[in-house]
């Protein structure tokens, strides 16, 4: 079939990131005719299936909506995959497609109205995590009712063995983790607190971090340096190379959806110090035990959590890493697409649950004003529409 990809950015590290490459790379091999869009990307892609529309904090979204416009036809007969459903309050109505369908890649601050908002736009939505099912299933009973809320497997590439690990036991611990080194979701500046409550305890550890950003320089001059390793940007072999050395990995985050840092990392025989954020990621270990899930963000318990994981049987442990990998089985590129296609082909058969014609958008003075002002002073405003 054809499909229509819509998301604000593709060149970004990133989870999302990474599955639209996936789609990229596969989609076409797999019989489809794929476009993709991306809304604040400049358009200067050197793939003719690659567009950028080029929006930006100064633009309003009445000038959005003027240059999406003249991409309205690559939606007709399609199937748009509207990836966190970004913009679609404001943007849906000049999107013309057969079907909608919602891939949501994220939890964040804000989610449940961004989901009420979606209401009459969407025909199905794809979720990674169990979390996620149940809050787009409560927020959009109408899709639910339909059995169009749907879970997907986040694909990861794993690793092909599980390596060899020296016993814990009168060895420093080796904890991991990774991201942007960025405020916003990621929270880096509470590391530093996490290792403090590490050392109060008395725990012999190595605070390992992969990935940069605008918050590594001062990182770098809050955690310890006896006992923190930055690694920066690393891929492929290198980057899997990172994880193998690793005993646990940690977050500090807001919100999560599913962390495929996460997953590839249990691939890896890595455990979870994991902080309850109602996020994938707390199910997935807490599966595990719940000496792998503290509360956040109470780095006291975290480390207590830690002394009692260490305190374990090098045997129990061990158990506990192949179950770690094993929850990771479900994760292949195969099964996400199979997951993927099936649920597009059924959603696209079966009567259409989203308003085919949308009344026009009416006169918002708000629509005239940066859109980069708009989403720090009256961000609910960047989500009116016309009900």
């Amino acid at each position: 079939m054809r499909l229509s990809h819509f998301f604000t950015y593709y060149r970004s590290l990133g989870g999302v990131q990474s599955i639209l490459k996936r789609h990229h790379a596969s989609d076409a091999r797999r019989g489809h005719e794929p476009g993709f869009l991306f809304a604040f990307e400049p358009d200067n892609f050197d793939k003719p299936d690659l567009t950028g529309l080029g929006f930006g904090g100064g633009h309003s979204i009445r000038s959005m909506r003027a240059k999406f416009a003249r991409q309205s036809d690559r939606f007709t007969d399609s199937v748009a995959i509207c990836h966190n459903m970004w913009g679609l309050q404001f943007l849906a109505d000049l999107m013309p497609a057969k079907r909608r369908v919602g891939l949501l890649h994220s939890d964040w601050t804000g989610l449940r109205p961004h989901l009420g908002s979606q209401r009459g736009l969407l025909d199905g939505v794809l979720c990674v995590s169990n979390a996620l099912v149940e809050r787009v299933s409560d927020c959009l009973p109408d899709l639910a009712k339909a059995n169009r809320v749907a879970l997907i497997p986040y694909p990861v590439d794993g690793l092909a063995a599980m390596p060899e690990r020296p016993p814990l036991a009168k060895r420093t611990v080796v904890i991991g983790w990774v991201g942007r080194m960025q405020s916003e979701q990621k929270r880096v500046e509470r590391l530093p607190g996490l290792a403090t409550a590490l050392e109060s305890a008395g725990i012999d550890f190595r605070l390992e971090l992969l990935g940069d950003g605008p918050r590594r320089a001062w990182l770098e001059r809050q955690l310890p340096s006896g006992r923190t390793v930055f690694h920066g940007r690393k891929s492929g072999d290198e980057y899997r190379a990172v994880l193998s050395g690793w005993d646990f990995i940690t977050s500090v985050s807001d919100y999560e959806g599913l962390p495929i840092s996460m997953l590839e990392a249990f691939s890896a025989g890595v455990l979870p110090l994991c902080p309850a954020i109602g996020s994938g990621g707390d199910e997935y270990s807490a599966k595990l035990g719940d000496e792998f899930v503290w509360n956040a963000f109470d780095f006291a318990q975290a480390a207590a959590k830690l002394k009692s994981a260490l305190a374990q049987p090098e045997s129990a442990l061990g158990q506990a890493r192949a179950e770690a990998r094993a929850l990771t089985a479900r994760h292949t590129e195969a099964e996400y697409f199979r997951v993927f296609d099936t649920f597009l082909q059924r959603v696209a058969a079966e009567p259409r649950l989203s308003a085919e014609r949308l009344a026009k958008r009416p006169f918002y003075f708000s629509d005239r004003l940066p859109f980069g002002l708009m989403t720090r002073l009256w961000p609910s405003g960047c989500a009116r529409r016309n009900d």
